[in-house]
């Protein structure tokens, strides 16, 4: 029984089913390869779970099962680069929400220890062409680290393709923490209308300056921690005291991993840009909601952006559209970013998310890659993914046309070869219920 066991296990954690030995070809579809000009009535070979060949008049080879997508689009898979998904199931029930651990730092939370491979929203959103998603743990000024996983496998080891991707962090609001549920207390509400608006900024900027320094001590001290922890795996000096906190934070204070910091107003996004130069910290913005507005800040340090598009506006000067034209302004900067959902269940809608942007100026091809190749590029898998081409994993899928147009259906789905399944919690339901007078 041990050895049972024992298989079972190295079973589980060896990742997603491969391809059987034998090789599939998908014909005659118009191919978007992600990284280079599309190709009319297009090959594509998968072979051990990788793309073996990608062009045109393709001999196939004998024995390949062959896939007719004439009429169709093979895509590469879409990577939403940053989700809770499988940490999230309802968001209004709390025995199905892991997103955050209690208290404000913790570095320690690793989001694919908590990831729940039957999760009804995975295959929603693999439907859909996303094969691939940034899982990430939020809350709280350090909020842990979040893994890059593939959409498919029944264990959390399963589905890890890499982790940890990046450290998440807030940028201080400087607004005291108050939760949202409980109604504001009168003597609170009655303070806050008794202080001027230059009391309230300056108190702000305080608040904010205080968690800068409070941060910034502790990426100092992890940094210390694991310089610790290498001099006495070098045998220098003897094992220091555990501690899981600052253990897992000294990667990213030393640069070895980026930190994704999220912050939306522009003098904040400036304000973690110096933070992080200071530092030598690899940042990634999150949320971004201003970004455009010191795109040049951005472009000069090199800092990608998660951009969440269909947002409203931050101030109410703001255009209606400042939002949706924010990504066709930080690529005529010619700042990285990718197009995320942001969410738990909405990562379906990333396709839409992208031809949002699409329609507020941004180019169609810039727009597929920023759901595509770019979040590979900036979570550093481009080698493997994010684009079709010889040797990367054959992540794609097959649609019956533009997949930024919601009328669109993916008919086929591929992860590292493997055919998925396309069925859903929705579909089940409609094939229930379709009948019924």
């Amino acid at each position: 029984m041990r050895w049972l066991l024992g298989a079972l296990a190295l079973l589980a954690a060896a990742g997603p089913a491969k391809a059987k030995e034998g090789i599939i070809a998908i014909t005659g579809a118009r191919v978007v390869t992600g990284d280079g000009p599309d190709l009319a009535k297009g090959t594509v070979l998968i072979s051990g779970g990788k793309v073996s060949a990608v062009g045109k008049d393709l001999p196939v080879p004998t024995g390949a099962k062959i896939i007719d997508a004439s009429g169709k689009v093979v895509y590469p898979g879409l990577i939403d680069g940053l989700t809770s998904l499988g940490l999230t199931e309802v968001n209004g029930v709390a025995a199905t929400v892991d997103v955050a651990e209690v208290g404000d730092v913790n570095p320690h939370a690793k989001a694919w220890v908590a990831l729940n491979p039957h999760s009804d929203l995975i295959p929603v959103d693999r439907a859909n062409g996303v094969t691939t998603v940034l899982s990430a743990p939020r809350g709280g000024l350090v909020s842990g680290q979040s893994a890059l996983i593939r959409l498919t496998g029944t264990t959390p080891a399963a589905m890890v393709v890499k982790a940890p991707v990046a450290m998440h962090l807030t940028y201080p609001a400087g607004r005291p923490a108050r939760d949202e549920r409980a109604p504001m207390s009168e003597e609170t509400q009655r303070q806050g209308e008794e202080k001027t608006f230059a009391e309230r900024q300056r108190e702000r900027r305080e608040n904010q300056d205080r968690e800068l320094r409070r941060l910034g001590n502790m990426l100092e001290e992890a940094r210390s921690y694991g310089a610790a922890l290498e001099a006495a795996r070098a045998g220098k000096i003897p094992q220091p005291r555990a501690d899981l906190p600052m253990e897992s934070l000294a990667a990213a204070a030393r640069g070895a991993i980026p930190i994704v910091m999220r912050a939306d107003d522009a003098d904040d996004i400036r304000g973690a840009v110096k933070f992080a130069t200071e530092r030598k910290l690899k940042l990634i913005i999150a949320g971004g909601l201003e970004a455009s507005k010191c795109a040049d800040v951005l472009k000069k340090a090199n800092v990608p952006v998660l951009l969440t598009v269909d947002r409203l506006p931050r101030r109410e000067a703001d255009p209606y559209d400042a939002a949706y034209t924010s990504a066709a302004q930080l690529q005529a900067a010619g700042v990285r970013f990718a197009i995320v959902s942001d969410g738990d269940s909405k990562a379906r809608n990333l396709p839409y998310e992208a031809a949002m942007a699409r329609a507020f100026g941004l180019p169609a091809a810039a727009a597929l890659r920023a759901i595509t190749l770019t979040p590979a590029e900036i979570f550093g898998v481009a080698d493997r993914m994010g684009s079709l081409a010889e040797g990367k994993d054959a992540n794609l899928f097959i649609a019956s046309g533009d997949i930024m147009d919601h009328r669109t259906v993916v008919t086929h789905v591929f992860i590292e070869g493997v055919a998925q399944p396309l069925e859903t919690r929705q579909t089940r339901l409609y094939q229930q219920f379709k009948d019924r007078p």
